[in-house]
């Protein structure tokens, strides 16, 4: 009765904290999703008779319930923006609705042979769905949520999850001190057994074959299910879990293996702080993920935590906080960024982009609620200015970079894409008679003229929806004396 893992198709660089339902579709197939990429929702279907996985496309959010549809080889997939119907064989997305579901979907219940309801959290109403029109074409009000009886909730079962054959699945309370617990209560027995924890918090539990399959809050982490067999003779159909796991593993492992000529997987590092007097020093890698990292706040400056020697190809930074760090001898060729591309206080010292950049914004001012925290980092980039060594390259980098108060002169770069504007360019107001178009240049001129920089660096993203209205922009403020000539 010990448990075991069950792999999932799940790429290692999946994002996390995307909880998903998993759901039986009749007695030879389960049903979960997940998230690949940035924002790509994924479905899988595991055959429970052989272990193997088959992963489709196209479910309006990630999996909320789930329904085999009588007589046919199609299920209905209810994500939290959409439901859609599949056919099973291809798992091919045949119709999808939207429209009249609104979203926050919950459950799926069957109402007739032609209609389903479709029930939403925090709503009183269901709304009812046409099977052959595929469309809204009601309302009723909601039904009751199963919940633990009187004799359940005195054995322990903060939730039912699933029931059959005398026993009854559920989970225990969420404790932030102590894992979720699986709970096995049987027929006519008063205290549940825990059979498995979860400590990433259990969002669903299914009778399987001769035990439970159960699922975690954040599948996109764990990459599997935890199974627990041994609780029930093994009926017919259904591989025995153990065996079961076995060969969903080596099928999903296989799915995940990269195909020739497909680039290799990314390696994400994930939930990590950099402490004062910390570096990470020589390191080669390409296709590199990190998500969810912070930099502590150091109170020498020898101490501030510091990336050095270090050559990446392909960097992407999720969900993460750099600031107040120190870059040295830094190559990066590829760097995608989300909202962690706001890069505050940091150093830099001979770091050179290249390639495209997404969505990168540096300022030296550390934004931090402790005023002598902020103040003293301030000292120490006025300190930086006083070096004569370079910062930046971006002589062969192209995208979305914006450069707040780090002075031109510490910076190489391309002037066919980037303009240098000092303070006293713009102390008369003559910038403002130039017109920018669509570019969002202006901003920063605008900043220039209320701060106290020496200049600012203007960079123009090619790639962008306003590349031609950056480009004239630069153009018109060198023709106007108000860029530098380079």
């Amino acid at each position: 009765m010990s448990p075991t893992r069950l792999g999932m198709p799940v790429p290692a660089d999946a994002p996390h904290a995307a909880l998903s339902a998993t759901r039986l579709l009749g007695p030879e197939l389960l049903v979960t999703s997940w998230v690949e990429g940035r924002a790509t929702i994924r479905f899988g279907v595991l055959d429970l008779r052989d272990g193997s996985w088959r992963v489709g496309r196209g479910l309006r959010g990630l999996l909320r319930d789930a329904l085999l549809l009588p007589a046919s080889r199609r299920a209905l997939l209810l994500g939290d923006a959409g439901l859609v119907e599949v056919e099973l064989e291809s798992l091919r997305v045949s119709r999808t609705l939207t429209a009249g579901l609104g979203r926050d979907h919950a459950w799926l219940t069957p109402v007739d042979d032609d209609t389903v309801a479709v029930g939403s959290t925090g709503r009183a109403m269901e709304t009812l769905v046409s099977l052959d029109r595929f469309a809204v074409v009601g309302r009723r009000k909601r039904g009751g949520m199963p919940v633990p009886d009187a004799r359940e909730r005195r054995a322990g079962l903060a939730r039912v999850l699933d029931r059959g054959d005398g026993l009854t699945v559920g989970a225990s309370e969420e404790r932030a001190t102590a894992p979720q617990r699986l709970l096995l209560l049987g027929d006519g027995e008063e205290t549940a057994q825990p059979i498995a924890e979860l400590p990433q918090g259990l969002v669903d539990a299914l009778l399987v074959g001769d035990g439970v399959l159960a699922s975690a809050s954040d599948l996109g982490a764990a990459r599997s299910l935890t199974a627990v067999p041994g609780l029930r003779p093994s009926p017919p159909g259904p591989l025995p879990l153990e065996a079961l796991a076995a060969a969903a593993s080596a099928s999903a492992e296989a799915l995940l293996r990269p195909a020739r000529g497909r680039p290799a997987p990314r390696t994400v590092h994930r939930d990590r702080r950099l402490e004062p007097g910390e570096s990470i020093e020589g390191i080669v890698a390409e296709r590199v993920t990190l998500e969810d990292w912070r930099v502590a706040r150091a109170e020498r400056k020898p101490e501030r935590p510091r990336l050095s020697g270090i050559r990446v190809r392909d960097l992407e930074v999720r969900a993460s906080m750099l600031d107040g760090m120190v870059l040295e001898d830094v190559t990066i060729d590829g760097l995608q960024l989300d909202d962690s591309g706001f890069l505050f206080g940091c150093e830099f010292r001979r770091v050179t982009l290249i390639g495209r950049v997404r969505g990168l914004i540096l300022n030296p001012v550390l934004q931090d609620p402790d005023e002598t925290v902020a103040a003293r980092y301030a000292g120490w980039h006025r300190e930086r200015l006083d070096d004569p060594d370079w910062m930046l390259d971006l002589t062969r980098a192209t995208g979305d970079v914006t450069i707040r108060g780090y002075p031109a002169r510490f910076i190489r770069r391309n002037p066919e894409l980037q303009a240098v504007v000092t303070a006293a360019a713009v102390s008369d107001g003559s910038w403002r008679e130039v017109d920018p178009g669509r570019s969002a240049l202006r901003v920063s001129l605008l900043e220039l003229a209320h701060s106290g920089w020496e200049d600012v660096t203007l960079v123009a993203n090619p790639h962008g929806r306003r590349a031609e209205d950056d480009l004239r922009y630069l153009d018109a403020l060198r023709a106007a004396g108000i860029a530098e000539p380079d």
